[in-house]
């Protein structure tokens, strides 16, 4: 690290009252952050418009080129020529007036408040209902979406080309100082790992006290925020048309996926490790955890927003012809809403399935036509479709638990052949758990470790097979859900 004191002209400038924050709290949260949470997946727990039916339209005098977040009463916070909180029903609930506009996407803890940067040079902290408790003055532009962490901490990057971490009670932790611009939101791992991108071309990765771990270099600007999937991998947009996969421990490329033009969106990441993405080659990219293309869709015009996605895997996103999009997870076209202006921002999705965005023009729409829903998703990936002598199939499960309580369950997985049912790990008829008491938190996934290492050898007799999965309630026989199911081709 080359500095951690910040100027003390500037700390000068913070004012603080010091309200705490619990992780607890922050779980209450719809939409607390720029792609929803710390590891920046995008998914909502709940299910998007089938088809967009408009509740509302809210208008300023300004832009949105930041996202929405949205608190666990469902008000939305969002920044344009002012800073506005708006009620579920779209009236204003109240507004908060910088001395410049507001480009950074917020961040709200129940118990902390809400978080955001403006271009007067100040990073704000408002109480959720808007009342002042303190700004930092950075000396620049302030448009990188801050992060909270688990802890209450709160980190953001700024154009004064410094990344700062505040502890929950204001006062600053430590910073560093990169060699560029820095408006990129943070992403957090579960172990505390901080990775921020710059525009000197850097992903920075910090230890939670602020040692710095290591670093990428990439060929462009990092304009982009980072995501962290299930596994911890860390996925790094780039300007040089690239999408890099990066091993947690040591920053190492695991796979580098290419584009035909800049990547200036954000990766979301569903639950099966599935990287959505945007390009200003005009499509709308969709990969599978290994790297390869899983599917893309042709926008027709470039894609600067990131997705949200939701329970199903439908993703939503805006592109420079003025519409929003919404695909299914096979990557069909389900719908578009057609706004007339750019849409740069992400979307957000309420518990109740209201889809929230805005547009270039300075008008604010809350879509309709989702819902809640509370079961439990699993599913099984599989890392190809098909295979061949010689080469390995390896899976693992993952569970989404959309309930706002712990779930346990048993996880059940059989092989169908064709001609009979076989239960793994045993490869028997007799049905038998394949693993007991799994607990996910609430409102959360899991990822489990690989399942099975198989390898196909000359001679191998299925030439095709379907895997079944299941989740019982842990010690009983009750389904929660529905029964999931892969296929995969041998070709001998």
């Amino acid at each position: 690290m080359r500095r951690q004191a910040v100027r003390g002209a500037l700390l000068a400038t913070l004012l603080i009252v010091g309200l705490l924050c619990s992780a607890d709290a922050r779980a209450q949260e719809q939409w607390p952050c720029f792609m929803h949470d710390a590891k920046h997946s995008g998914m909502a727990m709940a299910v998007g418009p089938g088809v967009p039916d408009l509740q509302w339209v809210f208008q300023t005098n300004g832009q949105f080129s930041c996202s929405p977040v949205i608190d666990a009463e469902g008000r939305i916070y969002v920044g344009s020529d002012n800073f506005y909180c708006l009620n579920p029903d779209g009236s204003e609930a109240f507004r908060f007036s910088a001395l410049d506009d507001i480009s950074s996407t917020a961040a709200v803890a129940e118990d902390q408040g809400v978080f955001f940067g403006s271009y007067d040079h100040n990073f704000y902290w408002l109480t959720l209902d808007g009342e002042l408790v303190g700004k930092f003055d950075t000396g620049a532009y302030n448009d990188g979406p801050p992060t909270i962490g688990t802890d209450g901490s709160i980190y953001f990057g700024s154009r004064s080309e410094s990344f700062y971490a505040f502890r929950s009670d204001g006062t600053l932790n430590w910073s560093y100082d990169a060699y560029d611009w820095i408006a990129s939101a943070p992403a957090i791992s579960d172990d505390g790992s901080i990775y921020v991108g710059a525009d000197d071309r850097q992903l920075y990765a910090f230890a939670p006290f602020g040692k710095l771990k290591w670093s990428y270099s990439g060929y462009d600007w990092i304009g982009g925020s980072p995501a962290i999937g299930p596994d911890e991998m860390v996925y790094v947009p780039c300007w040089d048309n690239t999408m890099t996969c990066l091993q947690p421990s040591n920053g190492e490329i695991f796979w580098q996926y290419t584009a035909l033009d800049d990547i200036r969106s954000s990766p979301a990441v569903y639950a099966d490790g599935s990287i959505y993405f945007g390009s200003y080659d005009k499509y709308l990219y969709c990969l599978r955890p290994e790297g390869k293309t899983k599917w893309s869709f042709n926008v027709g015009s470039e894609v600067y927003s990131s997705c949200a996605l939701d329970l199903d895997g439908n993703c939503y996103f805006g592109a420079l012809d003025g519409r929003l999009y919404s695909l299914d997870s096979d990557g069909n076209l389900r719908w578009t809403f057609e706004t007339g202006s750019e849409i740069i921002a992400s979307p957000a999705i309420s518990e109740n399935g209201t889809l929230y965005f805005g547009d270039m023009n300075g008008y604010f729409y809350a879509l309709g036509g989702g819902s809640s829903d509370y079961t439990p998703r699993v599913g099984l990936h599989l890392n190809d479709t098909t295979y061949s002598v010689g080469e390995t199939m390896r899976g693992f499960y993952y569970i989404i638990n959309p309930m706002p309580s712990t779930l346990d369950v048993d996880v059940y997985l059989a092989l169908w052949t064709g001609r009979e049912l076989l239960y793994y790990p045993t490869f028997s008829q007799v049905p038998c758990v394949f693993e007991t008491g799994v607990a996910v938190k609430p409102r959360s996934t899991r990822r489990s470790q690989s399942l099975f290492d198989f390898a196909f050898y000359p001679g191998f007799s299925l030439s095709n097979g379907r895997w079944f999965i299941a989740l019982t309630r842990a010690g009983t026989y009750e389904l929660l859900g529905e029964i999931n199911f892969t296929d995969w081709a041998f070709e001998s």
